[in-house]
């Protein structure tokens, strides 16, 4: 029996041809996105770490401290055989167009002396050795536009320029991690500018970040340093910086997997639902083939094992197939993701294991309610020239449905307060998804609601409208579980993009309650964790016309509370700065930073925090302070989360000015009085508060771009699974559409009638999308946002664009089934059985 199950289907080749495409679809998401990490981790895994220190000390904030003497000091130390000073300071490189180059580097660091050993790997030209001379990294100048030999502008502190020759251009070795802005631990920048010690000592600073020591034995050397420098220098072994450095490089491989692969399975999930809804087709197709076999004695279990040996041969087949398209759409999305960057392309065996085992496993799972219910055809059935759907199952799809939505308005309704806790933000994100599944089983349910009374409304229309809504009403079951993959695509493109308009829509709100119109803001033209200096603050302060100004420094900070410990971005400022050059709109309490500090609504509601509870505030490896919440404001998650009082902060801190703030009688004069002082300063950006509406409206939105791009690629695949549906469905009524030809039909109606059906399919998956995804956003926007459930943003023009898209694709999907639909042969269909 089973030979005789795996024949027939051999011998549709259509239908077979249409379960592989299924198949091969969701793999080739998979593997491709699989391969795409394992490019990215193989880069990241190979690049070069430094071997040749053997002890390093480095100075134990962000300011460096080591002098001359220092090193002098631990050169002598017993066992080194070499000390060397690393600088780093203030430095980029100023474009041809007079803009500042955009670096990965923070420009605070992205300055170095040139030294010796195996921390550069010169690329081209030679070392820079003395003033005007300068070595820059490869990858830098290339986007700056610059060779060996051509004359670069490097911007340094306080807006000086150095005009010095490229003589060189570097690769870079790590001794430790990357540098973070914000973290007092080991770290060790990539520098983009490197000049001769002599000339880094003159235009970086002379003292040292780190000294780097040489030696045979690192660990006596480290025990005799770790006896003669003071506790807070960070002595350190290069085999520990070097492990460090390994374990970042595989945490980021392990964040860019937690990144990409939710996208694939958000991919698979689609074809999953274009696979199983294939199979429930070809099962369909072949009930009185199935009753035939029962009737001359096969038994069930038999049939159901006939049916998972088919899909078990299928996803193999699949699977090859997927794997092959997968591994061949690798190059172009990295060369999307990764357009500057040169990737090692790695295919791992896994990768390709990883392909059919899903392909075997998703197979077998998505045919497996279609094998039970082949086995359960009872062999009367081979008289019927129809599927019917059992009435139990419906009922209990439909109770299983109503129950899931009951659950999921119940767990919503229950979290609705905005100041609810995170783990009640959890629970309301859990009811959501509890409300998608209940959608998904009812789909069926609401398309024969939908999709029956709209063919009786449309009965006088033209043939092709009224036979095209008739045959997607006439299954709804089928009609449903093609709809489905549109359904869960569009559903989460909406809820992302429902997201994203209340965010931008936020930040818009209270970007204008927090910041006066009158006050001018500038912020380094580096963007990223770059920042300022207290040289800009002075000189904004010094400027005729100006009579208000304070310096925001934001940073990152361990923050213990009375519920625990967390991470949280803050704002050091002066507290003139609330009331004048900003406005935060309080909701309780005061803005008087010299009494506590100020917390925004929605970081106290997430934290549990009240009026005059103490917080706990770690700026750096020395400092911490304890402070009362004295002032409760409104805010988004784009801003700092909490303003302290600037003098409270350690030097080091106090000298990161991340935003200037700066206003004066007459608001013109003193912004004209600005750009006039810092007209030649391409390292410094100049705005109001529309410029910081836009600036974080348009970083929300690049943030949400990649999201939109991989669940388009779902959307895709989603269409390509109305082909397959409407393919199977052309081969299953080979037989009416010859009848429905002899009697007179001509080949365009046939095709106008295919067009109308995919269209009726299509858009019942997108608006059912759309339906779900705007309510799913709504909940996701209260629980990120703390917002009521009701104040979220309609993300109208993406569900406009989206609507118009899927009409697009439906008619782009029939071509091919409405084109064979068309050219059936009217005698052989007739004779067909």
């Amino acid at each position: 029996m089973l030979r005789t199950m795996l024949r027939d289907l051999l011998a549709h080749r259509a239908r077979l041809a249409m379960a592989l495409f299924a198949i091969a679809l969701g793999v080739a998401a998979t593997v491709g996105s699989w391969v795409v990490t394992d490019s990215i981790a193989a880069t990241l895994a190979a690049r070069e770490i430094r071997h040749d220190v053997g002890v390093s000390v480095q100075s134990p904030s962000k300011e460096p401290v080591l002098a001359t003497a220092d090193r002098d000091r631990l050169a002598a130390v017993p066992g080194v055989a070499r000390a060397e000073g690393v600088i780093v300071g203030r430095a980029g490189i100023v474009g041809r167009d007079g803009k500042l180059v955009q670096t990965g580097t923070v420009l605070d660091r992205a300055g170095t002396n040139w030294s010796g050993g195996e921390r550069f790997e010169l690329v081209a030209g030679r070392p820079p050795a003395g003033p005007g001379q300068v070595a820059l990294n490869a990858s830098e100048a290339r986007t700056a536009g610059l060779a060996v030999g051509d004359t670069g502008r490097i911007l340094l502190s306080e807006g000086k320029v150095d005009e010095a020759e490229v003589t060189g251009l570097f690769g870079y070795r790590q001794l430790g991690p990357e540098s973070i802005v914000d973290s007092n631990d080991p770290s060790d920048a990539v520098p983009v500018v490197a000049y001769d010690p002599a000339t880094a000592a003159s235009l970086l600073g002379d003292r040292f970040h780190r000294i780097e020591l040489t030696g045979a034995d690192p660990g006596a050397i480290e025990n005799a340093v770790r006896a003669l420098v003071p506790d807070d220098l960070h002595v350190t072994t290069g085999r520990a910086l070097a492990d460090a450095l390994a374990e970042q490089s595989a945490a980021d491989v392990q964040d860019l997997r937690v990144t990409m692969l939710p996208f694939a399975a958000v991919v698979l999930l689609v074809g999953m639902f274009v696979i199983a809804n294939t199979f429930a087709v070809l099962v369909t197709q072949r009930t009185r083939q199935f009753a035939l076999l029962r009737a001359v004695g096969a038994r069930k279990r038999q049939v159901r094992v006939g049916i998972a040996a088919e899909a078990v041969a299928l996803g193999v087949a699949g699977g090859t197939i997927g794997t092959l398209a997968g591994v061949a759409i690798a190059p172009p999305l990295l060369s999307a993701l990764r357009p500057d960057d040169e990737v090692a392309f790695t295919v791992s065996p896994f990768a390709v294991l990883l392909g059919y085992a899903v392909a075997v496993l998703v197979t077998v799972l998505a045919a497996n309610g279609s094998a039970r219910r082949a086995a359960a055809v009872p062999p009367v059935a081979a008289l019927r020239l129809d599927a019917v759907v059992p009435r139990g199952v419906k009922r209990s799809r439909n109770f299983l449905g109503l129950g899931c939505l009951l659950v999921a308005a119940g767990l919503i309704a229950a979290t609705a307060d905005p100041s609810s806790s995170n783990a009640a933000r959890i629970i309301a994100l859990v009811g959501a998804v509890i409300g998608v599944i209940g959608v998904i089983v009812l789909a069926p349910q609401l398309a024969e609601l939908v999709l029956r009374p709209l063919a009786r409304t449309f009965a006088r229309s033209g043939p092709a409208t009224r036979l095209g809504l008739r045959n997607a009403a006439g299954d709804p079951r089928r009609t449903a579980g093609t709809a489905t993959a549109i359904t869960i695509g569009l559903a989460l493109v909406c809820s992302f993009a429902t997201i994203s308009s209340t965010f931008a829509t936020l930040i818009a709100s209270t970007t204008r309650a927090n910041l006066p119109d009158r006050t001018t803001v500038l912020q380094s033209a580096a963007g990223g964790e770059s920042a300022l200096s207290p040289a800009e603050l002075r000189k904004a302060a010094g400027l005729p016309g100006v009579t208000e100004v304070a310096g925001s420094r934001d940073v990152l900070i361990k923050l213990a509370y009375p519920g625990g410990e967390t991470v949280r971005r803050i704002s050091a400022i002066e507290p003139a700065a609330l009331g004048t050059v900003l406005t935060p709109k309080l909701i309780a309490g005061s803005t008087d930073l010299s009494r506590g500090v100020v917390v925004s609504q929605n970081q106290a509601d997430m934290l549990g925090l009240r009026m005059n509870d103490e917080v706990t505030l770690e700026l750096d490896a020395k400092t911490s302070v304890t402070q009362r919440v004295v002032g409760v404001y409104d805010a988004t998650e784009l801003g700092a989360s909490l303003f302290l009082d600037v003098g409270l902060a350690p030097e080091s801190l106090r000298k990161q000015v991340t935003t200037v703030y700066a206003a004066g009688p007459d608001p013109a004069a003193a912004r004209q009085s600005i750009e006039d002082a810092f007209h030649d300063r391409p390292d410094v950006t100049i705005g109001d508060r529309e410029s910081m509406v836009r600036e974080g409206v348009d970083q929300q939105a690049f943030a949400f771009a990649l999201m939109y791009a991989m669940f388009g690629v779902a959307i895709v695949i989603a269409v390509f699974g109305v082909v397959n549906t409407l393919m199977l469905s052309v081969a299953e009524r080979t037989r009416e559409i010859g009848v429905f030809r002899a009697v007179g039909a001509t080949r365009l109606l046939v095709r106008r009638t295919i067009r109308v059906e995919s269209a009726v399919v299509s858009i019942f998956g997108a608006l059912l999308g759309v339906l779900v995804g705007v309510p799913v956003g709504a909940v996701m926007q209260h629980a990120m946002f703390g917002q009521r459930l009701w104040d979220f943003t309609m993300p109208t023009e993406v569900i406009a664009a989206s609507l118009v898209a899927i009409a697009i694709c439906a008619v782009l999907a029939a071509m091919w089934p409405a084109r064979r639909a068309a050219r059936t042969d009217v005698l052989t269909a007739i004779a067909t059985e």
